[in-house]
Formats: structure tokens, C-alpha cells, sequence
């Protein structure tokens, strides 16, 4: 091991100078970019000079860090690594290939801690580097005595805030070490089990200065990028446009989403398909999901029946329908049953005492007439069976009796069905267990997720990027 400043240290170091122009705005983000890439807005003025990354191996904290290098903008950062050559670095995460080429490389793998700070400041004397990694800084550390670990950690505070320049840490320590209480801010990655599934999350447990709305966040690493998923977004229904319909897939039916015919390979004719949600799933994320397979039944000439959500605004629906498609086409082939009495709108004309028969009879008799209108004589039913539990609370094995023979009777034919489930309903088991398929919905950090369980698949976060009416699914790798 060398010591500090001996004339052996720079032939050991690998620098590399690709500067180019720095990147557009890269000056206005020197104080604020560690919020930017965050995605977290509300710290975009937070004074953190020093944040140290932490959590067990594999948990994505060298990919965040490079993300935050990445913001800094072409030669005005640099990665100080203690444990990986950057050829290694470039093939374990290709997507960052050219932030490393762009940034100054140090491999200090054969240096020890002393000499780390001299290398910290001589990036830091110029004031050209912005922003600094050093990955991992407590490989480094554990060979120092803890005064002088101490001593070592507060030099590197001090040349943060005097140079202007940002110091991210990395660091595989678990518990708390004496750099947790001097850095400004902390952030730990940790990989947690959902559903079976593993997903990613961080941890925001300290910003100094920094008002922290929420605490944890889920985030992916598809593709080798770090993607964090805020709350869930209520999308702009403004923005509809004109739907441009999706043929049918091998046979099946397409949901009207390229991310759920991806998902699930398109909709059995004559299948059930449950979707189960839990209490916390907003009903725009469920109407993600119940929408886009009405919209392309219609606009490719064939029918369709809705019977809605609880709380659920047909004058919504109506209003989004008829933007994505012709209005003569959704008062033709779509007929919504609303099984609430206290629609305000003009609904099926439920007796005061109905049965779970007399509404099957109801539904029986709108398919046969939608099925005369149909291209193929095909017909979409999506049914809400939260809705008809509350209004059979008192008679369950009727309604289950009832939705069995519908899909027996939909299985013969060349309809489709979707249920959507409550996820505490008491007749539950029963439906799921008659379902050609089965899909979850619930929330997690203010993120709604979705995985198929029949067929079983990964674990989606669901958003809409683009279509309000249709959602973007994100795998969470």
C-alpha cells in the first residue's frame, strides 16, 4: 500500500479526460441535482452537499450513484472507485458506459485511505468537478483506527462545503457508522418481498434541510437505469385522443393496450379474466385496466356491456368514451348497467326488491341484442362484483350461483369477460377459482402495482406516460 503523496500514486490511478461541452444547464443543477435525479421536486433547493448511499450488495446503489455522476454533465464529475476497475464497471451496468467514459475515472484499488483525500482534493482544488463518487468508501475506511476515521470523514465534509463540489458516498455498511451523522443526507436501497416478488426500494433517511413529504419510494433498475415511481397520478382525461384500435392477437382478443396484451398475451375468447384490488387502488388505475378493452371491442365493430365500479360516474365514462371514439358507435354497441339505485343518471330499471336472476336476465337480454350488432356476434361484459355484493349482501350464494353460470355461458361462446374483485370479498376464492386468468392490483410507497398471478408474471408499476386512458406498465427488476 503507498502512502500519501508518494511520486508512485499517479501511474496506479486511471484518469480519464473524455470532456466534452458540458451539458445544457449543467451550472443551474451544481446545487440541486442530486433532488433532480431523485425525481424528488420538493428537495430541488435542498442544501445537501454530502449524501452517503447505502445498503447490501445488489441493491442498485453504484447505479443510482452514476445517475446523480450522470447529472452532473460532461467533465464535471468523477467516480473514485475502491473496489472495481472501470472495464468491469462499464460491462456489469452497459447503460452507464458513457457517463463513465464522460466523467474522470480513478481506480484507487491499490491505495489506501490517505491517499484518497489527497486524490479528493486535487479534483476538488480546480473547482471544474462538481460532483464526486466515491464507491465505496468504507472499504477504504475500515482500515482506519475510528479517531482517525473520524478525523478523515470530516476533511472530506469540509473540502464539500468549501469547494462547492458534491461528495456521494457508497457504502455496503448495515448499521449506522460515524459517516451517517456528518453527511447531509442518507439514502438506503434495499430489495424487499412483495407477492413473492422481489421489489426495490429507497429509503430517504435523512436531507438535512429538506422538508421529506414521503419516506420510501419504489424504483427499478430495467435495463440497467435507475427509474423511481412516485405516487400515483390521476391522468388528464383532457387529453384523450381518438383511439386507434388494436387488432387481435393469434386469435385473441387485444385488451386495447399494448402493455396489457404484453402482459398477458391478449384476451381467451370465451375466458374470464379476474382483476382483484385492494381498498387502496384508486379508481383511475382500475379504469386503466377496464376501458381500453370496451374502447377496441367497439371501435373494432363489435359490443360491448359495463357494469361499473361503485362510486364509479357514468358521465365520466360517457365523456371519455365518446373522445376516444364516434358517439354514435358508444350509444349503439355499449350498454353500461348500473346497478346502483342512487345513479343520478338514467340506468337499468331495478325493481325495488331484484334478484341476483332478474339482473342476469337483464344482462342475457342486452347480449343477445348487442350480439345482433356485432361484427362476429362477440360481446365484452366487464362487471363489477363489488357492485352486486352490495346490493346482494344478504343473498352471496345466489349471486355466486348466477355469476358461475356466466361463465360457464361465456366459455361456450365467443365472448370475453373481466371481473373486477374486491380483495376482501367474501366470495372470493370461489370466483378466482372458476377465472381463466388472474390479475392483482395494489399499493405500495403511493405506487400502484400489478402482477399476473394465472399466468403468473413480474411486478408492474402502473402509470400513464402517454394514453390517459390506457396504462404504462414498468417491470420493477
Amino acid at each position: 500500500m503507498t502512502t500519501k503523496k508518494s511520486t508512485g500514486l499517479k501511474p496506479l490511478i486511471q484518469v480519464d479526460r473524455q470532456r466534452g461541452a458540458p451539458g445544457s444547464g449543467a451550472d443551474d443543477l451544481a446545487e440541486t441535482r442530486i433532488a433532480t435525479v431523485l425525481g424528488l421536486k420538493q428537495f430541488m433547493q435542498g442544501p445537501i452537499r454530502t449524501l452517503l448511499i447505502k445498503g447490501l450488495a445488489g441493491t442498485g446503489k453504484t447505479t443510482v450513484a452514476l445517475e446523480i455522476l450522470k447529472a452532473a454533465g460532461k467533465g464535471k464529475g468523477a467516480y473514485i472507485s475502491s473496489r472495481v476497475a472501470k472495464e468491469l464497471l462499464e460491462k456489469h451496468i452497459p447503460a452507464m458506459k458513457n457517463t463513465l467514459q464522460s466523467q474522470e475515472f480513478l481506480d484507487i484499488r491499490l491505495e489506501d485511505a490517505t491517499s484518497a483525500l489527497d486524490f479528493v482534493m486535487q479534483l476538488t482544488e480546480p473547482k471544474k468537478i462538481r460532483t464526486i463518487v466515491f464507491d465505496s468508501w468504507d472499504g477504504l475506511a475500515k482500515e482506519l483506527e475510528q479517531k482517525e476515521r473520524l478525523r478523515a470523514e470530516k476533511t472530506l465534509m469540509a473540502l464539500a462545503n468549501n469547494s462547492g463540489a458534491q461528495l456521494i458516498f457508497v457504502s455496503e455498511e448495515p448499521g449506522a457508522t460515524t459517516i451517517d451523522y456528518l453527511v447531509d443526507g442518507i439514502l438506503e436501497m434495499v430489495t424487499v418481498e412483495e407477492q413473492d416478488r422481489a421489489v426495490r426500494e429507497f429509503i430517504i433517511h435523512k436531507l438535512r434541510g429538506t422538508k421529506i413529504p414521503q419516506h420510501k419510494y419504489l424504483f427499478t433498475l430495467l435495463e440497467g437505469k435507475f427509474t423511481f415511481f412516485g405516487p400515483y397520478a390521476i391522468p388528464d382525461y383532457s387529453k384523450v385522443s381518438k383511439f386507434i384500435q388494436k387488432p387481435d392477437i393469434d386469435g385473441s382478443y387485444s385488451f386495447g393496450s399494448g402493455a396489457l396484451d404484453r402482459l398477458f398475451g391478449g384476451i381467451i375468447p370465451g375466458s374470464t379474466l379476474a382483476i382483484e384490488y385492494d381498498e387502496n387502488v384508486p379508481y383511475p388505475a382500475l379504469r386503466a385496466i377496464e376501458l381500453p378493452p370496451i374502447i377496441n371491442f367497439l371501435s373494432m365493430g363489435r359490443s360491448a356491456i359495463l357494469l361499473p365500479l361503485p362510486g364509479a360516474n357514468d358521465e365520466r365514462t360517457n365523456s371519455i368514451l365518446t373522445k376516444a371514439l364516434d358517439e354514435r358507435i358508444v350509444g349503439d354497441r355499449l350498454r353500461i348497467l348500473n346497478v346502483v339505485r342512487t345513479s343520478d343518471l338514467e340506468t337499468t330499471n331495478l325493481l325495488k326488491n331484484v334478484t341476483p336472476n332478474q339482473i342476469h336476465e337483464i344482462v342475457t337480454r342486452e347480449t343477445t341484442r348487442l350480439r345482433e350488432k356485432s361484427k362476429d356476434q362477440s360481446v365484452l361484459l366487464v362487471k363489477s362484483v363489488s357492485a352486486l355484493e352490495n346490493l346482494f349482501a344478504s343473498d352471496l350464494d345466489s349471486l355466486l350461483e348466477v355469476t358461475s353460470q356466466e361463465i360457464i355461458t361465456l366459455a361456450q361462446s365467443h365472448d370475453a369477460h373481466i371481473l373486477f374483485l374486491p380483495k376482501d370479498s367474501p366470495i372470493r376464492s370461489r370466483i378466482l377459482s372458476m377465472s381463466s386468468s388472474y390479475a392483482k392490483l395494489f399499493v405500495r410507497d403511493g405506487t400502484v402495482l400489478m402482477y399476473g398471478v394465472k399466468p403468473h408474471t413480474g411486478i408492474y408499476a402502473l402509470q400513464h406516460l402517454e394514453d390517459p386512458t390506457s396504462p404504462s406498465l414498468t417491470q420493477l427488476v
